[in-house]
């Protein structure tokens, strides 16, 4: 019946959220059906009923937690700035300020990686979001493309797409792995000088570091 479809859907909605909590807690390997049953309130059969088992319940918190980690659409007040390589770095401004904030989440999804590793399922749907989050940075960096050819002769938009992602990614790492040392505005400042003064020289240098460490840019 049409009139019982949202109920179940916000059922569905808590019991990812109680996932959530317990899988931050808890670890991947420390989740249950009978943990987040306990969290959400509800009984164990409910949360087998929704996710099939606790594959499907693992599965189905990495596509939730995938959809509210990766961003990377500019918004309005983005898109108004005067130009290209402003716009740009706006969005990877946001993303990477918002990272010691989601600091829970991108655990998690050094976690699902590790995971994917081993489980063809967990590994499709990263690569996926992945892709995803390099496509809506494409036409960003195809207007920094476009706007000064000169500049980038010989860089792709693909390319500059790769390692703004990778740059991202690689301050999430830090964030999870050197918190105390990692400094958000610094990174930010030298990106930006490396995209509006470094040339091709420049975005040579910042693909060099930021393809390293975090899995944006590539597949698990």
């Amino acid at each position: 019946m049409p009139g019982h479809k949202a109920p179940e859907d916000e059922r569905r909605e808590a019991i990812l959220k109680a996932a959530f909590r317990v899988a931050a807690r808890e670890r991947l390997t420390g989740l249950t059906a009978q943990q987040v049953a306990a969290e959400a309130g509800v009984s164990k059969g409910l949360v087998f009923f929704h996710f099939g088992s606790r594959d499907g319940l693992l599965v189905a918190l990495l596509d939730w937690l995938l959809e509210r980690t990766l961003v990377a659409q500019s918004d309005e007040a983005m898109r108004a700035l005067p130009s290209p390589q402003e716009r740009l770095l706006a969005v990877i401004r946001r993303d990477v300020e918002a990272l010691p904030r989601q600091r829970e989440r991108v655990e998690l999804f050094f976690d699902y990686w590790v995971m994917g590793t081993r489980h063809p399922t967990v590994r499709a749907s990263i690569r996926a979001a992945l892709d995803r989050y390099r496509d809506a940075l494409r036409p960003l960096a195809e207007d920094v493309v476009t706007a000064d050819p000169a500049r980038y002769e010989g860089l792709s938009a693909d390319g500059l797409a790769a390692v703004a992602a990778g740059f991202i990614e690689g301050c999430a790492l830090q964030v999870v792995m050197d918190p105390e040392r990692f400094d958000v505005g610094q990174s930010l400042d030298t990106l930006h000088a490396l995209v509006t003064h470094g040339g091709r020289a420049g975005m040579a240098s910042a693909g060099a570091s930021g393809s390293l460490p975090f899995p944006v840019a590539g597949t698990p």
